[in-house]
């Protein structure tokens, strides 16, 4: 791993520092404007391609940390790009089965897990700096996700260089010779005057690979990889017939037993069809996108038991729970910025005793996000499975953090580079003070996620858990098929005889009764698998 981040610093350090300097290197400039004449570029204001074949990867939601992430099918894709007024419209459906990846894990995971009933459809828009998504007749604003959708418009292949020839770019230039690929000149520019993108171009003239580094809560500078191939000439225009994009790095260790980080496959496309110069390319951004902001952090708290205490407000909760002399909190998911509320919150409900350990559930992305903000802030114990030990090290300490540096990468304590930062669960492990217990179990026989923790409080016969079962909507009816992981949920509490009356969910926003859960999963409904 040490080796991976020293390559890894060494890129990123490089392709900021670098300036061209020795006569011997292409001119950045000439070199893209021949790849623009010779992909059909120079007056192509917009394009739209479509295919019916590849995948897109749940990124983040891997069966283990050593797993690629795992990748529905591409039922229909069709992407409508108008560089001119910097606008990009996707539009594809999924359903079942893998293109590529792993046969397993959370999110839109294949059948074993969670089966996607019919075709799923997504419709993800953005011009300029206004992003939203449209689901049916629905218009949904995405604020924050539109700086990373009007980076993907220069990612592709004519969008790279018309980016790196935009003003402000600064390209810069280096031939080289790639593994298996032959001589590439490399073009390395700035896109919104903040990310640092490399643009591989052939011999031919042909862009075949882009790179770039996203900020991530989670492991920090996200590496990003698109690899175009099989170029087609669609009526003086080339494009790519295959497309294939990395998301992460691959340590290539899957099998081997060590689960450091393995998702690396996010997406792939058949290109069948282009269509260049399209009329009105570009969509009206709608007048609820254009006032939308960023929501802040909304936090709810309940108290669901003598110093337990239930901390939602979104899509995902935590769960703190009061000892003698410190305060235990079940995840921190999302981001640094929700933890940073919950812990502020957590304060507030029990002052003046420290968050001494987090107990983490699983390593899965949307329940990982916050865990360095309790590191940094309240430099806790983590508690975690032991089989997701190597892969929590690497997210805490290994990973460069140079794009939007958090309070972990402002201000590491010296416990986290020493390895003192964690506490293992094998199969069982027991928080206790003498006054109150918390009993941490391994989930065995789970498909969703290696390494899932559940937490159980003897006192309030209550179990705390994440991913495994999400309570309806008050008054809503229960769902209409038991899952693989409902069951699991249900075999693992018989399996370990545990006296459960009431499940806190970290997803659902409510406590709910383990007699009606128990009920729905023995109901004799068909279980999905």
């Amino acid at each position: 791993m040490k080796s991976r981040f020293a390559i890894l610093v060494a890129v990123v350090l490089v392709a900021l520092m670098y300036a061209p300097g020795t006569a011997q290197e292409p001119d950045a400039r000439t070199v893209l404007q021949a790849a623009l004449k010779a992909m059909g570029g120079e007056n192509l204001r917009s394009v739209q391609y479509s295919g019916t074949e590849g995948y897109v990867a749940a990124v983040g939601q891997n069966y283990n940390p050593a797993a690629d992430w795992p990748a529905p099918r591409i039922t229909t894709y069709t992407r409508t790009i108008d560089y001119e007024a910097r606008s990009s419209r996707e539009e594809y459906g999924l359903t079942t089965g893998t293109g590529q990846g792993g046969p397993l894990g959370g999110g839109n995971a294949p059948v074993i897990t969670t089966p996607i009933v019919g075709e799923q459809r997504r419709h993800w828009v953005v011009r300029e700096n206004f992003a939203w998504n449209v689901d049916g007749t629905n218009i949904v604003p995405q604020p924050a996700l539109a700086e990373t959708r009007q980076l993907e418009i220069w990612l592709t292949p004519h969008g790279c260089l018309k980016a790196a020839l935009a003003p402000g770019a600064n390209p810069i230039a280096v031939e080289r010779t790639e593994q298996n690929k032959g001589r590439i000149v490399a073009i390395s520019f700035v896109a919104l005057g903040k990310y640092r993108v490399q643009c591989g171009i052939n011999s031919k003239n042909l862009v075949e690979r882009v790179q770039t580094w996203l900020p991530n809560p989670v492991v920090g500078d996200l590496y990003h990889e698109i690899v175009y191939t099989n170029y087609k000439d669609f009526g003086g225009v080339m494009l790519p017939t295959n497309w294939h994009a990395h998301h992460d790095l691959d340590d290539d260790l899957e099998g081997q037993g060590v689960n450091v980080s393995g998702g690396h496959n996010s997406f792939g496309l058949t290109v069948s069809n282009l269509r260049v110069n399209v009329a009105d390319a570009a969509p009206a951004v709608p007048d609820a996108v254009r006032t939308a902001k960023v929501p802040p952090v909304q936090i709810e708290s309940q108290k669901i038991g003598s110093g337990v205490f239930y901390i939602g407000g979104g899509t995902h909760a935590s769960i703190a729970v009061e000892f003698r002399d410190h305060i235990t909190v079940v995840e921190a998911p999302l981001n640094e910025a929700r933890s940073l509320a919950v812990i502020r919150e957590v304060k507030r409900l029990i002052p003046n005793k420290p968050i001494r350990y987090l107990v983490s559930t699983h390593h899965h992305w949307d329940h990982l996000g916050g865990v360095r903000a309790y590191v940094a802030k309240e430099n806790v114990t983590i508690v975690l499975q032991q089989n997701n030990l190597s892969y929590y090290a690497e997210v805490l300490w290994i990973r460069p953090w140079t794009l939007q540096p958090d309070l972990l990468a402002l201000f590491p304590p010296e416990e986290v580079s020493e390895g003192y930062t964690f506490e293992t669960v094998g199969q069982k492990h027991v928080l206790s003070d003498g006054t109150r217990t918390m009993e941490i179990y391994n989930v065995t026989g789970l498909q969703h996620a290696q390494g899932m923790v559940i937490a159980y409080l003897p006192q309030e016969k209550m179990v705390i858990e994440a991913d495994l079962f999400t309570p309806p909507a008050q008054g809503a009816p229960m769902p209409a098929m038991v899952t693989a992981s409902h069951r699991s949920f249900y075999n693992n509490v018989q399996r370990l005889r545990l006296d459960v009356q009431t499940i806190a969910p970290i997803h659902g926003g409510r406590t709910f009764p383990w007699a009606e859960f128990a009920k729905f999963v023995t109901s004799g409904k068909p279980a999905t698998n």
